[in-house]
């Protein structure tokens, strides 16, 4: 009995992989269709409100709110922080003692490295360590691309011939396309990228340039027209809107966009 039993399970998993492999797929987000509205300011945050560097941006679940975390750093990378609400009927900004109990949902979703809509979609992670020769490497030990502008020039051609270091690179990388970057460090998870969330397959991730772009499932990108110094895009939980931090002379912008 128990060949029969097994046959029975074998023939059954079998019957299931087939299925499996023959179940539809998502067919990707046709970017071109996507009807993208220009961004719009939703407030300017002058240095009164931020002082440091914009390190969270999260919708509320009602998309009442905007969260955005203002974070300090002193020279040991301590890190000191600010809460700030943005109240979307009002626009007024709201400083609160922690942040909100929803965040770490939205950021753990929109930071993750697979889609919350497709699990085989995947950001892969990739390091590679390389010697640098550099023109002038302080004293902290970081690649410098400016000499020093009170050496005489055979001491900067001296540097030249023998400073150099190891210097690592990381690059999170999605469909052959770098979605955020760092050097001698790691990458801010969800500072410069974003997954959609359901049931729109999508990522929202900042380019070299400071312009934000949407890319689907097999790759295919488009750039956001008008965005510019863009930061932390943060998709509101029905997946039509899409906000970000524009860095502006003295404090920032947060602005957004709808994608329907």
């Amino acid at each position: 009995m128990f060949p029969r039993l097994l046959a029975v399970a074998m023939a059954i998993a079998a019957g299931g992989l087939a299925a499996q492999e023959t179940a539809p797929q998502r067919a990707p987000v046709d970017l071109a269709r996507l009807a993208v509205s220009a961004p719009i300011s939703l407030r300017k945050l002058e240095a009164g409100h931020v002082r440091g560097l914009a390190t969270r941006l999260a919708w509320s679940p009602d998309a009442s709110y905007i969260y955005l975390r203002i974070s300090s750093f002193d020279r040991w990378d301590n890190e000191t922080v600010r809460h700030l609400l943005l109240e979307m009927r009002t626009r007024e900004p709201l400083v609160i003692p922690d942040e909100p109990a929803w965040l770490p949902r939205a950021w753990n979703m929109k930071s993750a490295l697979t889609s919350p809509v497709a699990s085989s979609w995947r950001i892969g992670i990739d390091t590679r360590e390389e010697q640098v020769r550099s023109t002038n490497v302080p004293r902290e030990g970081n690649i410098s691309q400016h000499g020093d502008p009170g050496a005489g020039l055979d001491e900067v051609v001296r540097r030249a011939a023998v400073s150099s270091q190891k210097t690592l690179f990381e690059n999170y990388v999605l469909n052959g396309h770098v979605i955020a970057s760092a050097v001698n460090s790691h990458v801010a998870v969800g500072r410069a990228f974003g997954w959609s969330p359901p049931p729109r397959a999508l990522m929202a991730f900042v380019n070299p340039k400071g312009r934000l772009v949407l890319m689907n499932s097999a790759g295919a990108i488009r750039e956001v027209k008008g965005t510019k110094s863009a930061s932390l895009p943060a998709w509101s939980d029905d997946g039509l809107r899409l906000a970000y931090a524009e860095q502006s002379r003295g404090g920032y912008v947060i602005r957004a966009v709808e994608i329907r």
